[in-house]
């Protein structure tokens, strides 16, 4: 049967075909199997040796369950390094007192950042420049070595992110923690450095005991001979290094190593996800099919992204939208082109954009008329979507109590180093004196070339 449509909105999502690296010699290796196929910690088997490709999430979880079962050994290899970053702010011992069991965990991160300046009311050469990712990236790395004396990622010793690459707007943090503690094991230092005692002695995360059960950590396989033995990558790495010493014969290969998109049920009168050039949505010379949910934002979630990009869609096949959109990439990752992922996105900034875009971006005044309670909750929040339907084409009338509510809490919690103070003072500190400096020096040129204009216009005549 046929279905006669005016517009189309794919939505099959990310997650499609598994991604399959090819490796020489995998086929000599026991059992193999994509994570999507795993589907309980007996697949490991019993005392056997497992090796996962790919230090994703996906990775890490499966690493972790198979360190905690009845496995011989667990080895994780990956590319080129990863950044562990907690989910939620961590509760630290402060001088030795440790956080009260009865009190509400900290807040997620992806809910935790302040988007007064650094969304809302930021001067574009600001919003557009290294300034902005600067500063976050200091932040995630600087954190990590506050609560755990590493700056490659929380409690994270080894597997660093290559120098080229390793920086907040190149990243997709990896927020799968768990493994952490057995990767890192063999490369904690046995006598921290004295910074670091004095740090521990401050403010610190204490490490989980592994029991000593560790999880190799390893290059990229490059081959696999005919009787099972991984030959890994020699790229100078300490743990290249170390598995070197290690004969790595596993009974069962994981590939962790992520998916692919599909389209085959359109034809080729249909333009494709890589020409969805209007915010990542819909090709500009053919409105009528979108592509909703083919973000990855960096640290956030994708469902909120899909709900904001089909408001901003079906408000553009209606013809409602207030303004042209103007080419926009402030929000999307800067990966290197030869990444496999190229839809990565700053959640917070896609967000904002977007509802910019329709209209549904709360101003001061709008909020500030609403007494300060809602003013401050819409200034000190992250750019959660009950935010944008305060105002605009999808204004909600329940908006303003999950604000009050549920999201209020997400303000009032914060606390400790990665509370406020990070998290919302400093940031709103940083960015709006650098958006009032843009401000005032972009509109003295501007009055400066008015004058200039004036003068020559003068001349002229």
């Amino acid at each position: 049967s046929q279905w006669q449509c005016d517009a189309v909105a794919i939505c099959s999502g990310l997650h499609v075909l598994p991604n399959i690296p090819h490796i020489d010699g995998l086929g000599n290796v026991p059992t193999v199997m994509h994570s999507s196929q795993f589907k309980h910690s007996k697949q490991f088997g019993e005392g056997k040796d497992v090796l996962i490709l790919g230090s994703g999430e996906t990775g890490m979880d499966l690493a972790y369950l198979a360190v905690k079962s009845d496995t011989n050994s667990v080895t994780l290899s990956h590319r080129d390094g990863f950044h562990c970053g907690l989910k939620r702010a961590p509760d630290p011992i402060v001088f030795g007192q440790k956080p009260s069991l009865r009190e509400k965990p900290n807040v997620p991160y992806d809910v935790g950042a302040s988007s007064l300046f650094d969304t809302a009311y930021v001067h574009p050469v600001l919003r557009d420049s290294a300034l902005a990712w600067g500063y976050w990236d200091k932040f995630a790395k600087w954190t990590a070595w506050v609560a755990t004396g590493t700056q490659l990622g929380y409690d994270q010793w080894i597997g660093g992110v290559s120098p080229e690459r390793y920086h907040a707007s190149k990243l997709f943090f990896n927020k799968s923690t768990n493994a952490i503690p057995y990767i890192s094991a063999p490369y904690r230092p046995a006598q921290p450095s004295l910074i670091n005692k004095i740090r521990a002695n401050i403010i610190d995360v204490p490490s989980v005991d592994t029991k000593s059960r560790t999880i190799d950590l390893a290059p990229w396989p490059q081959g696999i001979d005919s009787s099972g033995i991984i030959r890994f990558i020699k790229n100078g790495r300490p743990e290249a290094e170390h598995m070197k010493q290690v004969v790595c014969k596993p009974d069962v290969v994981i590939l962790a190593t992520g998916y692919t998109q599909d389209f085959l049920f359109l034809d080729a009168s249909y333009p494709r996800l890589s020409d969805a050039n209007v915010r990542q949505v819909w090709k500009e010379s053919d409105p009528s099919v979108a592509f909703i949910g083919f973000v990855r934002p960096s640290f956030g979630a994708i469902p909120p992204l899909s709900e904001l990009q089909a408001q901003l869609w079906i408000l553009n096949l209606l013809g409602r939208l207030p303004t042209r959109l103007s080419h926009e990439d402030h929000y999307r990752l800067q990966v290197p082109k030869s990444s496999r992922i190229q839809y990565g996105v700053d959640h917070e900034s896609y967000a904002y954009q977007l509802a910019k875009d329709m209209g549904s971006a709360p101003t001061f005044s709008d909020m500030a008329a609403r007494g300060w309670k809602v003013a401050a909750c819409w200034a000190l929040s992250a750019n959660v979507n009950p935010k944008f339907r305060m105002v605009g084409p999808w204004k909600w009338d329940g908006a303003e109590q999950v604000m009050m509510t549920e999201i209020w809490e997400t303000i009032t919690r914060r606390r400790g180093p990665w509370g406020h103070f990070t998290m919302s003072i400093l940031p709103v500190l940083y960015f709006g004196t650098l958006s009032a400096v843009f401000f005032v020096f972009f509109n003295i040129l501007d009055g400066l070339m008015l004058i200039w204009k004036l003068l020559t216009l003068d001349a002229d005549v």
